[in-house]
């Protein structure tokens, strides 16, 4: 189906929206950037981003029904796994928002603020994934990835989602955020 139809996707937050719109390109070209042009967000809790695809021209549409209390960014959604970003995708996205979070000691204060937004939605990123993992489980359930570049993350390295580690990693992002949010 065409994103310029109109597939509801159910989304916990216009942070997720966002992230969902990035993570997914232009059917036509593949262009990743989407500068949509229009924002409606309904009076039924839902929000329709409208665009073209800045390289090709095509419209591009994506159409969300919204959680009736959205959380605030950084945070992707409450405390149920998402129903439109697979675990893979988040934590490929949380990988590079720590490598943005990576500055000298000697960083201008403009560019701690943005290393500090990183490391926020880094930390986010992994929290979401742990959404993914069932009360008693030690990993992320391989029918969690549904998209192919969550699969393929997955594939290339299951241990990657075991819950040690992801708790490791979560830990880590968190002493990245505290240390940026000292300075």
């Amino acid at each position: 189906m065409s994103e310029t139809e109109a597939t509801m996707l159910v989304a916990r937050s216009t942070t997720e929206c966002h992230l969902y719109m990035v993570l997914h390109p232009c059917e036509r070209c593949g262009e990743a950037d989407f500068p949509w042009s229009r924002h409606d967000r309904g009076r039924d809790d839902t929000s329709v981003y409208e665009g073209e695809c800045p390289s090709c021209r095509a419209p591009r549409r994506f159409a969300f029904a919204l959680a009736p209390d959205p959380v605030p960014p950084p945070a992707y959604g409450g405390p149920e796994p998402s129903q439109i970003i697979d675990p893979g995708e988040f934590l490929a996205m949380g990988e590079r928002a720590a490598q943005h979070a990576a500055v000298p000691p000697d960083a201008s204060p403009y560019r701690r603020a943005g290393a500090r937004e990183a490391a926020a939605d880094a930390v986010a990123a992994v929290e979401e994934v742990l959404k993914f993992l069932p009360p008693s489980a030690e990993t992320v359930p391989e029918a969690a990835f549904t998209s192919a570049a969550g699969r393929e993350l997955y594939a290339a390295d299951p241990a990657r989602f075991h819950r040690d580690r992801l708790e490791a990693e979560l830990q880590a992002h968190r002493q990245a955020l505290l240390a940026l949010s000292r300075g």
